[in-house]
């Protein structure tokens, strides 16, 4: 799974319906029904990018021997360059 698509998708996503929900407070106001659909829409991609970030987490713990020669790689890059 691509997750920095997925991550890029959705902040793009974010960042639209968030300039929709500010020109539609600043047009009707912050209470009419139009702001408060878009801040609830915002919301939804909101959570629906945390949950991605979790998922995301949880998956790169899933592979401990690939955090471990990374790890390892990274040691041995940074010796050889250490004086």
């Amino acid at each position: 799974m691509n997750y920095n698509r997925m991550k890029t998708k959705l902040l793009e996503k974010i960042d639209r319906k968030r300039h929709e929900m500010i020109e539609t407070a600043n047009k009707e106001g912050y209470t009419s029904e139009t702001a408060v659909k878009c801040s609830q829409d915002l919301d939804l991609l909101i959570n629906e990018y945390q949950l991605l970030l979790i998922e995301e987490k949880k998956s790169s713990a899933t592979r401990p021997i690939y955090q471990f020669v990374h790890s390892m790689k990274m040691i041995a890059f940074n010796d050889r360059f250490s004086y």
